[in-house]
């Protein structure tokens, strides 16, 4: 093998590696699994290394121990690593906020919110978490706090939530999976979508992610991008 060639091989060798492999993390709760998300995102993105969390515990986690170049989480969420820097805002029908629905068994009265036991998904600690529901809904009900959005049903079907809250593109899905005849009522807030965020250049990134197909974005509750 001549000098030349050793150089192409050694430059090949290098450029498959797993460690130049951009590394994204991604959080955002939905009826999807966390490894069907994955392995759809990682079709999408075949250059880069792609792990999807189905707990906050666990991003925040890994986020810390060992820092990916990119994080996709809900804007409330990425907004408490500063080090990330935000270059894609999701959006639905052209905004980067969406709006806040309560979901009950029989109807609830938003102005009475402060009465109410509303279950939601931790998408932050629970401190945080309390003043994050308080904008979005006006007010302070007692919180019910679950790690995904599947185990927001039990929550009504059992009756230990007079209501719950999601984003107005989650409220198919939960009616879809429920056998009850659910109400919903527009909350007085609205919630930021998925941002995506990195500490460089990501322009990798932000291609593939412009690529992505109409069921990839879906599992991100988002139908497009904006800067």
């Amino acid at each position: 093998m001549n000098i030349r060639r050793a150089i192409l091989w050694l430059v090949a060798i290098a450029l498959a590696s797993p460690a130049l492999a951009e590394k994204i993390y991604v959080f955002y709760p939905s009826m999807a699994k966390p490894n069907a998300v994955q392995s759809a995102l990682q079709a999408k993105c075949p250059g880069s290394e792609i792990t999807v969390f189905g707990r906050l515990a666990d991003f925040t986690a890994m986020v810390g121990q060992t820092p990916p170049d990119v994080i996709l989480a809900p804007k409330a969420l990425a907004d408490l690593f500063p080090a990330y820097k935000p270059f894609l805002k999701g959006t639905r029908g052209g905004s980067p906020l969406e709006e806040a629905i309560l979901v009950s068994t029989k109807p609830v009265s938003a102005s009475a919110i402060a009465t109410l036991n509303v279950g939601v998904v931790g998408v932050l600690d629970r401190a945080p978490m309390n003043g994050y529901v308080q904008g979005v809904l006006g007010g302070l009900p007692k919180l019910k706090l679950v790690t995904k959005v599947e185990d927001l049903l039990p929550l009504l079907t059992f009756g230990s939530a007079d209501a719950v809250i999601v984003g107005a593109g989650q409220v198919e899905d939960l009616k879809g999976r429920s056998q009850a005849n659910l109400q919903t009522t527009p909350a007085s807030g609205k919630i930021g979508l998925l941002v995506a965020c990195a500490k460089s250049d990501a322009s990798k990134t932000e291609s593939a992610l412009k690529g992505l197909g109409v069921a990839e974005k879906k599992m991100l509750g988002v139908d497009g991008w904006t800067k």
